[in-house]
């Protein structure tokens, strides 16, 4: 009867999936607006709330903090307050994040202001206090050796603390393809036009980079690496972590329809 149950509810969702006819009705579940949009046009990057501009993935890190929390899908003010729930964001976007400090004791960090963290540089007092952590695209940007980012990320939470965490990844290849290996010295300067990197290694060698690849912009924003799917699991595992879920299924009435199999959202824990 468990089987039956689990195929008709399997059959229900492909079944609204293919009915569609395209045109899909979704609610935000980060402004909680009603929006009417073509299922094809929905991206991981592209705006498709008509009010708050959400994208996929914007609204795919709701939802997971949703699942993972309560396990169900709120839109973002039916989240319960909470101000014994203690968490941080790293660099998140101000569409989610200014509501989430009104439900938990919930602090957005960054790396150049304040408040700021350094997740590859923790104090002992910051160790064992969060109940979760969100980091949306920032991994492809932290220094070398990133291992240390996710070994912190670990230390920081609670025993029952969830990691809410999205990076670029590709489904190719065992390894990851780190671009410049580890940094020492370094700058990026513009030179004919463009930017390059600069670094004096421990050795006092000087070494050059251009084909830089930025997101949004020179500086911090400088792409490191890029993961591959294998290697990433590899490095969460390493790390500790033992429960590791890849959201990869659509949630229609959110809006959260993948065009691609990879760099989906997921949830890392401890247990």
């Amino acid at each position: 009867m468990k089987k039956i149950k689990f195929f008709l509810k399997r059959l229900k969702k492909l079944l609204i999936y293919r009915n569609s006819n395209e045109t899909l009705k979704f609610q935000c579940n980060v402004c909680g607006v009603k929006n009417i949009t073509d299922i094809k046009k929905l991206s991981r990057e592209v705006a498709s709330c008509d009010s708050c501009g959400s994208t996929v993935r914007m609204r795919s890190i709701v939802h997971v903090l949703s699942m993972e929390l309560f396990g169900e899908s709120l839109i973002l003010k039916k989240f319960p307050v909470d101000k014994s729930m203690h968490g941080v964001g790293m660099s998140d976007w101000d569409g989610y994040a200014k509501p989430l400090t009104e439900k938990f004791d919930y602090k957005n960090t960054f790396y150049h202001q304040e408040p700021k963290l350094d997740i590859t540089s923790i104090s002992n007092e910051q160790i064992n206090t969060l109940d979760f952590i969100i980091s949306t695209d920032v991994y492809e940007h932290v220094l070398s050796p990133v291992s240390i980012a996710f070994e912190n990320t670990k230390k920081l939470l609670k025993k029952s603390g969830v990691f809410v965490f999205t990076v670029p990844y590709t489904k190719e290849g065992e390894e990851t393809k780190e671009h410049f290996g580890e940094l020492n010295d370094f700058e990026i300067v513009e030179k004919d036009n463009e930017y390059i990197l600069k670094d004096v290694d421990k050795n006092g060698v000087l070494r050059e980079f251009d084909d830089l690849i930025f997101h949004g912009g020179p500086g911090s924003t400088l792409e490191m690496r890029m993961f591959s799917e294998k290697s990433l699991m590899r490095e969460l595992e390493n790390s500790g972590f033992d429960y590791i879920k890849i959201y990869k299924e659509p949630f229609l009435k959110y809006g959260i329809h993948w065009d691609v199999d990879w760099s989906l959202p997921m949830a890392v824990r401890c247990l």
